[in-house]
Formats: structure tokens, sequence, C-alpha cells
């Protein structure tokens, strides 16, 4: 007698081994279906970066936040976390945007749609670079940043941040 698989058939999807954060990057993996196959690859890397973006955006509160607590007062600490969360915005958004591919698959389906999959890397070093220097940068910060004090720290949220 055959047992019942109680969950359905497993599927396991293309590129997946891809998608997992380590140690050095931030991944994603992104699929999208379509009846052209461009359209299929285009809509696979922007859901990925949109995934990892999704994913960095609290961590981008979570640094601009507690970064911005420990060094200001009260009184500033608003206009201090905005003008952070603003500029590492940016920059994660660039860095994301420039993301590079690291598996990709195309399938096509019995009725002609093209099922594409691709995942994405974003280095956490390089990011915490720009960041840092993005900031360092920014006029408004010039009194309340210390650019080697704000990497230690980035680095140290990045390392213990944890993929959902």
């Amino acid at each position: 007698m055959q047992q019942k698989k109680t969950f359905g058939q497993e599927v396991v999807l293309p590129c997946i081994e891809e998608s997992y954060d380590d140690e050095e990057y931030f991944k994603a993996l992104g699929e999208a279906s379509n009846i052209n196959a461009q359209n299929a690859r285009t809509g696979a890397f922007d859901a990925a970066k949109s995934m990892l973006l999704r994913r960095l955006g609290g961590l981008i509160q979570g640094v601009s936040e507690d970064y911005s607590r420990s060094v200001s007062g009260q009184s500033q600490q608003d206009k201090i976390q905005r003008l952070i969360e603003t500029d590492m915005n940016t920059i994660v958004v660039k860095c994301i945007n420039d993301a590079q591919k690291t598996c990709e698959k195309i399938f096509q389906d019995d009725a002609g749609n093209y099922n594409s999959f691709i995942t994405i890397k974003v280095s956490k070093k390089e990011m915490i670079n720009k960041i840092t220097k993005s900031l360092s940068q920014n006029e408004e910060l010039n009194i309340e940043f210390n650019r080697e004090e704000f990497r230690k720290y980035a680095e140290d949220r990045i390392k213990n941040f944890k993929q959902e």
C-alpha cells in the first residue's frame, strides 16, 4: 500500500542553493513567469532585487535608529536618524541595482510560458564601505558622525543580521 503524501509534492526551486546569505554577501532569489522569455528574466531579476530591498529595510532602520541614539542627544536623535536612514537607503538601493547574478535558469512550460529564476548577491563589505563614505561626506552629520565607530557598528549589525 502506497503512503499518501500529507503536504503534497515537494518542489525544489532552481537556484535556491545560491540564495542564502553568507559571511560576505546578502543574497536573494527572484522568480517570474511570462509568455516572453526576456520579460520573465527581467521580472525575476526585479523580484530578487525587491526581495533583498525589503529584507534590508529593517536592517537600515535598526542601524540608523540605534546609531543615532548612541551619538546624539534626544533633541537631535530624530534628525540624525532620518539623515542616516536616507543616506543608507540610497546606497543600499544603488548596491542592489548593481547586484551580481549568481544563478539564472529559465524553463518553458507546456503552455509556452517562460519561468525564470535568478539569484543575486551584494557584497556586505562593499555596502558598508559605500554607506560609511557617504555618511562621512554628509555635511549635516559632520559633527555627530564618527566614521570608524559607525563602520564597526554596522559591520557587527550586518554580521548578526538573520535572513528571514
